[in-house]
């Protein structure tokens, strides 16, 4: 926990940036050990949003069943879904009797390799909650009253004020319209590249725009090559610091 200062302000500093999520799980390594990390965004009324994760193996296709209905049957979502503070739980704490030959963990959660999971929950305005999952193969978490739980708690308003920052100024809050109109005119992208652009930006994977435009991941990378060549960039922090200065001129 000792460089658990020296790493905040990399962390502000990506505020407004798609580097925030990843930079953000690097810091709170700092306070708990985890194999997996994953972070949701829960709206009333809609299926999680998937913002970023760490991982020791992809886990693309799990999410996906986890986004598309099995987050219902999640513990920790039945959790969120009663409202109240931040809080820190672990799944042996939210786990119903029999959790283990439930249609939950016998579908999805067993597909996901993780023997015990932590989660960080943070009430962001009245109809947003973050959902900060770790996930550990082997051991279990807060398993020493010394460990990271009680200083995890005392992140809770660092994070939450970072992250309603970041979400007051979110690249789609770049209007549509303008990016559109630039991308073609003044950088010659084609309506493709320009779908691309916009889904990068709303923080999606190459693997995730594959899916959705029906096209192979390949594709996608080619596209991709194309569009840094004719920005003349080489990073997706480039791509998103050119739109969004673009749109403060």
């Amino acid at each position: 926990m000792e460089n658990y200062l020296n790493k905040l302000p990399n962390v502000i500093d990506s505020v407004v940036t798609n580097q925030f999520y990843p930079n953000l799980l690097s810091w709170l390594s700092c306070f708990i050990k985890f194999d997996n990390a994953i972070i949701y965004s829960f709206e009333k009324g809609t299926p999680p949003r998937f913002l970023s994760k760490i991982e020791r193996h992809n886990s693309d296709s799990v999410n996906r069943i986890y986004q598309r209905g099995a987050y219902l049957m999640d513990p920790f979502y039945q959790e969120i879904q009663k409202g109240g503070d931040s809080k820190v739980l672990t799944l042996n704490e939210l786990a119903p009797k029999g959790f283990y030959h439930t249609d939950y963990y016998l579908n999805f959660y067993r597909k996901t390799g993780w023997r015990d999971e932590a989660g960080l929950l943070l009430e962001i305005s009245t109809d947003k909650q973050l959902g900060i999952f770790f996930g550990n193969e082997e051991q279990p978490f807060f398993s020493d009253k010394h460990d990271g739980s009680a200083s995890l708690k005392e992140t809770f308003d660092i994070i939450r004020s970072m992250a309603r920052l970041h979400k007051d100024v979110s690249p789609n809050a770049v209007s549509s319209y303008y990016r559109y109109n630039d991308m073609q005119t003044r950088f010659g992208l084609t309506p493709r590249e320009c779908e691309i652009v916009e889904l990068i930006l709303e923080g999606k994977g190459s693997p995730l725009i594959a899916e959705l435009l029906f096209i192979s991941l390949g594709t996608v990378k080619n596209h991709r090559k194309n569009i840094y060549q004719k920005l003349d960039i080489n990073s997706q922090v480039e791509l998103f610091s050119l739109f969004m200065n673009r749109a403060e001129q």
